[in-house]
C-alpha cells in the first residue's frame, strides 16, 4: 500500500468515526438531557458539504425541500420582524427556523449511510450501559417516582426511554427480515430484549401518564407490524411472548399505576361527560379548573390550554407569531407560573394558527409516505418503515399533553425524522433513475435500518 492510499484510508476512517460519534450525539438526547445535538447537527452538515465534498443542489429540486427551506425561512423572518418591530422576543420562537436544515441533513444522512450499522449497535450498547447505571431499581419496585438516565425532568426521560424501547424492538426485528447470520441475531437480540426491559420499567418508574397514554398505540403499531411484515414463527412468538410479559408486569402493578393515575382518569371521564352533554367548552374547563377533584397537574395544564385558546382566537387562522405572549399576558389565568403550553399542537397554534399547522402536517406525512415508498422499493427494511412510522404516531400523542416539540428530544427528533426522509429520497430516486439508466449511482448498504430518531 502507497503511502497517499494509506494516507486516504486514514483519513476517511477518521472522517467516519467522527461522523458515527456526531451521529451518536444527536441520538443521545434520550438518554442525557443537553445541547449537544445542536452542535453534533452544525457539525455533521459542516463535514458533508466540506470534507465530503456533498453536493446540495441535487436537494433543491425537491418540492419538499423547497417547502421546507421556505417556512424555515418564513418563520426566523417573522419572529425577526416581531423582535425588531416590536421588541417581543416570544419563547423558542427561533426553533420552528429548524426547518431551514431539515434537506441538509437528510444529504448528511446519506452521505453516512453505511455507517448506520455500527452507529446503531453503538447506541443500544451505550443505552444498555447507561440505563443499567442510573435506574434506582429499588425505588421503583417500591411504587416510588424516578427521573429515567439522566434527564432534568421525569416526563422528559420517560418520552426518551419510549423512543428507546420503540427502537429497539425494531432494531431486533429488522435482524430477521433481512437474514442477518445466526451470532449477529443473538448479539442483537440479548442486547435489545435488555434494553427493552429497562426503558419499560424506567417508563413505569418516572409516572408520566402522558407517555403511558402514547404507548398504547404505539405497542398497538408494533403487534400490528409484526403481523403484517414479519410472519416468521420466531418473531412471531417472541413478540406474543413480550405482549404477555408487558401485560403481566402492567396487571402486577396495576395498584400503584392506578395510585398515580386514577384522579387524571376521573377528572378526564368528568369532563368528557359534561362536554358530551352538551355544556360549552370553556364553562366545562372553568369548572375542572375550580373543581377541588381535579390533581393539580391536570389543573395546571387546564388553565395553559384555556389561556391557549384565547389566543388563538386572536389569530386563527395565521397564529400571532411573537406577539403570543402579549396577548397571553391579558388571559384569565396569565397568573400559571410558566408559559411552555404542554400541548404540542397548540403551541403551534398560537404562533402560525391553522395554516402553520397543516403546512408542519404536510411535512410529516409526506415524510412517512416517501419513507413508506423506499421500502416498499426495497431501499429500507419494511421493519425500518414500521419504526419511523411508530415514532412518529408515538411522538404525536406524546404532545398531546406536553410540548416536546419545544424541548431538546423534539428538537433532535424532528432534525432526524427529516434527514431520514430526505436520505430514503434520494436513495429512492438513486435506484429508479439506475433502472433507467439516467441518476448516477448512490453507494452504501441498502438493508440499514435508518437512523430515524432516539434508537
Amino acid at each position: 500500500m502507497t503511502a497517499p492510499v494509506f494516507r486516504k484510508l486514514v483519513k476517511s476512517s477518521a472522517l467516519d468515526i467522527a461522523t458515527g460519534i456526531l451521529w451518536l450525539a444527536m441520538m443521545s438526547v434520550t438518554l442525557i438531557e443537553s445541547d449537544a445535538y445542536r452542535y453534533a447537527a452544525i457539525l455533521i452538515m459542516g463535514l458533508t458539504f466540506t470534507l465530503r465534498k456533498a453536493h446540495f443542489r441535487p436537494v433543491l429540486s425537491d418540492w419538499l425541500a423547497i417547502v421546507c427551506i421556505a417556512w424555515g425561512v418564513f418563520t426566523l423572518s417573522r419572529f425577526l420582524f416581531g423582535l425588531i418591530s416590536a421588541g417581543e422576543k416570544g419563547a423558542s420562537e427561533w426553533l420552528y427556523a429548524f426547518a431551514i436544515f431539515f434537506p441538509a441533513m437528510g444529504v448528511a444522512l446519506q452521505t453516512s449511510w453505511h455507517l448506520i450499522k455500527p452507529i446503531l449497535l453503538a447506541f443500544f450498547c451505550g443505552a444498555l450501559v447507561l440505563l443499567a447505571v442510573s435506574t434506582p431499581f429499588s425505588a421503583i419496585m417500591a411504587g416510588e417516582y424516578i427521573s429515567p438516565a439522566f434527564h432534568h425532568n421525569s416526563i422528559h426521560g420517560a418520552v426518551g426511554c419510549g423512543f428507546i424501547f420503540i427502537g429497539a424492538f425494531y432494531w431486533a426485528v429488522h435482524q430477521w427480515e433481512i437474514g442477518s447470520s445466526a451470532r449477529a441475531k443473538a448479539i442483537v437480540l440479548a442486547i435489545a430484549v435488555a434494553v427493552i426491559g429497562l426503558a419499560i420499567f424506567n417508563v413505569y418508574g418516572a409516572k408520566s401518564k402522558g407517555v403511558w397514554l402514547a404507548l398504547l398505540p404505539a405497542v398497538g403499531l408494533m403487534a400490528v407490524t409484526t403481523l403484517l411484515y414479519l410472519r416468521k414463527k420466531t418473531v412471531l412468538v417472541a413478540a406474543i411472548g413480550g405482549l404477555l410479559l408487558l401485560s403481566w408486569g402492567i396487571y402486577e402493578v396495576r395498584d400503584n399505576v392506578a395510585h398515580y393515575g386514577a384522579a387524571t382518569l376521573n377528572a378526564t371521564v368528568m369532563i368528557a361527560e359534561r362536554m358530551d352533554s352538551g355544556a360549552p367548552l370553556e364553562r366545562v374547563m372553568k369548572e375542572a379548573i375550580e373543581s377541588p377533584q381535579t390533581p393539580m397537574s391536570m389543573d395546571e395544564r387546564l388553565q395553559l390550554w384555556t389561556n391557549a385558546l384565547s389566543v388563538i382566537s386572536v389569530s386563527p387562522i395565521f397564529g400571532s407569531g411573537n406577539g403570543w405572549l402579549t396577548i397571553w399576558r391579558t388571559t384569565p389565568y396569565a397568573s400559571v407560573p410558566y408559559t411552555l403550553l404542554h400541548d404540542g399542537y397548540l403551541e403551534i397554534l398560537v404562533r402560525y394558527g391553522i395554516a402553520g399547522l397543516a403546512i408542519l402536517a404536510l411535512i410529516v406525512v409526506s415524510g412517512i409516505y416517501r419513507v413508506y415508498r423506499a421500502s416498499s422499493a426495497g431501499v429500507i427494511s419494511r421493519s425500518a418503515f414500521a419504526c419511523y412510522l411508530t415514532f412518529a404516531v408515538y411522538f404525536g400523542f406524546t404532545i398531546l399533553t406536553n410540548s416536546n416539540n419545544r424541548l431538546a428530544i423534539g428538537e433532535s427528533y424532528s432534525l432526524l425524522f427529516a434527514a431520514t426522509c430526505f436520505a430514503c429520497s434520494m436513495r429512492l430516486r438513486s435506484r429508479l433513475g439506475q433502472r433507467s439508466g439516467v441518476a448516477p449511482d448512490i453507494s452504501g448498504p441498502s438493508d440499514a435500518i435508518p437512523a430515524c430518531a432516539q434508537g
